[in-house]
């Protein structure tokens, strides 16, 4: 995996905001590893309509400040339940971890798995 380098405060004027397009949900599964993703989204198809509502995404996908900014605004803050599953850690993606700990702050219920 290549990271790319960036300017202080995450965001070079020239990159991309990266915008996933999803809606809010009362439960979002973020999982760095596709397969993961695409075995649960398999699952969520097996689901019940009642079932809360659900949005996978791979969190690579939103890799500067902005795309974050973003992603946290437009989909996190609205979820009851957040699970995170960061294949190598939270340095990884550290900015998106300080954000969805400020969301815990505020009450959704946050869960970090290996």
């Amino acid at each position: 995996m290549h990271l790319l380098r960036t300017q202080p405060g995450g965001f070079v004027a020239d990159d991309n905001i990266a915008d996933l397009g999803q809606t809010p949900a009362e439960l979002v599964i973020l999982c760095s590893g596709d397969s993961s993703l695409a075995l649960l989204a398999e699952a969520a198809q097996q689901l019940p309509e009642d079932y809360p509502s659900l949005r996978l995404a791979n969190p690579m996908q939103v890799q500067n400040h902005a795309s974050v900014d973003l992603y946290v605004d437009e989909v996190l803050r609205h979820a009851k339940v957040i699970l995170i599953s960061l294949h190598g850690g939270i340095g990884y993606w550290r900015y998106g971890i300080e954000r969805l700990v400020a969301l815990a702050e505020r009450g959704v219920t946050l869960i970090l798995v290996p």
